[in-house]
């Protein structure tokens, strides 16, 4: 019995609606319906599973029927199905299990029944078990096996955070073991504190007085011709400083496109490297030229923060058009789309192994004329990450805001930022406002920041 036949069959036996349930937990009767009618499931041990329980409990309680809330939640928690889990976090944590257990993939697989090849296409997301609810029940009875032996048993316990006591019996360890399973554990509270942290005590008149004003825009010919090929980590600096450099040397005033999902951790190691392209960048600002750029954001938060920080100067400026893509191109390799009036880079890598690289610099005439018509098919397949008004878009703002002004928009300010605040609206937006250096509200669309976001505001 799934979790909506489950859930059915409590309100036969109490003879209540779905109204009912609504009325006494605050759910959506939208998503009381979902759940009804097998569309949606919520995951073990979550809010939802309480607030019904805690309504059935009391609906039970008016009519003298003998029905505890705990056995209502270990009823609906056994009844969930897991084809209706978050992948990714499942994947995620089933990776952390791996290594904390110290396994190989093959003694992992040959453990579970399973081949080699084909667990390790689960661990990149490649394949998803056709029957989640078989495949979880197996890694159960794996952990059940794992709790037998005192050592694993206890860094299971540390990874699963609960008592050792916690993992003597299998009842208890199947459902400790699922509410891990199933349940993100990531938490980027220090990478949004961080990162807001820098936009918090960025002041874009400094930064002009500083290093804009010094840097002079070079007007010698352009120096790269034709086409050329660079491979590895270090082909790509070099090809990333050519377009950059021809770019800036060139009398074109075209918009520039930037679309990458390489990875960006290890190149921002490179501290020289990156003195190097925030100055090209700075000079590229002078010069007067918007940005369309694709931000990738199927990368973890850290890093897709860590990319936005990069480009705080231009976002400060209000030079830049950002997006994102939905639904990621590809699964298997990483790829780059750069494009200017002069020329335009194109790399890719494998998706786990950065260092087998390829990347086409060119400018040749009908190269780069392919390459701007994919840059903007590539812009029409994208969504808007963000909105952002300027101080001389202050009215636009306003008729922003005025939209809303009946609705339960929260305002936060939080004890940490000197210079910044925020709006929140329900899951639709959040609002980063900098009041100064100059005035500029950035108002996120995207899920995963705003998730992201309001975890951090709220602490949860």
């Amino acid at each position: 019995m799934n979790f909506g036949d489950k859930l059915n069959n409590y309100m036969k036996v109490l003879n209540c609606t779905s109204k009912d349930i609504c009325n006494l937990s605050g759910l959506s009767p939208t998503l009381i319906s979902r759940y009804l009618n097998y569309k949606r499931t919520p995951r073990v041990d979550s809010i939802y599973i309480d607030k019904i329980a805690t309504s059935l409990e009391k609906i039970a309680q008016n009519k003298s029927i003998d029905l505890k809330k705990d056995d209502v939640i270990q009823s609906l928690n056994k009844s969930i199905n897991f084809n209706y889990i978050d992948y990714d976090v499942f994947v995620n944590n089933f990776n952390t299990l791996q290594s904390t257990l110290n396994i190989l993939t093959v003694d992992f697989a040959k453990a579970l029944g399973y081949d080699a090849s084909f667990l390790s296409r689960i661990k990149n997301k490649k394949r998803k078990p056709a029957d989640m609810d078989a495949f979880i029940d197996i890694l159960k009875k794996y952990i059940i096996s794992c709790c037998q032996n005192s050592d694993k048993k206890a860094i299971l316990a540390s990874l699963f955070n609960c008592p050792i006591s916690d993992l003597n019996d299998n009842g208890s360890i199947v459902n400790v073991f699922v509410k891990w399973i199933t349940t993100s554990h990531l938490d980027n509270k220090q990478d949004v504190f961080n990162f807001l942290s820098v936009l918090d005590n960025f002041n874009l008149k400094d930064y002009i007085n500083t290093d804009f004003d010094k840097v002079k825009v070079p007007t010698v010919p352009v120096i790269f011709k034709n086409s050329k090929v660079f491979y590895g980590m270090d082909g790509r600096k070099k090809a990333e400083g050519e377009f950059l450099k021809t770019t800036l040397l060139s009398k074109s005033q075209e918009p520039i496109f930037f679309y990458c999902n390489l990875p960006i951790s290890e190149i921002a190691e490179d501290e020289d490297f990156n003195q190097k392209w925030i100055l090209a960048m700075t000079m590229l600002l002078k010069k007067g030229l918007h940005l369309n750029i694709i931000h990738d954001i199927d990368r973890p938060i850290n890093e897709m923060l860590l990319g936005l920080e990069r480009w705080l100067p231009i976002y400060m400026s209000g030079s830049i058009s950002p997006y994102y893509f939905k639904n990621p191109p590809s699964n298997l390799f990483c790829t780059s789309h750069y494009t200017s009036g002069s020329i335009a880079l194109s790399g890719e890598c494998m998706k786990h192994n950065q260092k087998v690289s390829k990347f086409y610099l060119t400018t040749k005439k009908e190269e780069l004329e392919y390459e701007k018509e994919k840059s903007k098919y590539l812009l029409s397949k994208a969504k808007p990450l963000m909105e952002i008004f300027k101080e001389n878009d202050r009215k636009k703002f306003d008729e922003f805001m005025k939209k809303y002004e009946n609705k339960d928009v929260k305002i936060i300010n939080k004890k940490d930022f000197k210079d910044i605040d925020f709006y929140v609206y329900a899951n639709d937006w959040v609002i980063i406002n900098k009041n100064i250096s100059p005035e500029i509200h950035f108002v996120i669309y995207n899920s995963k920041l705003i998730k992201a976001i309001k975890a951090f505001l709220f602490d949860i």
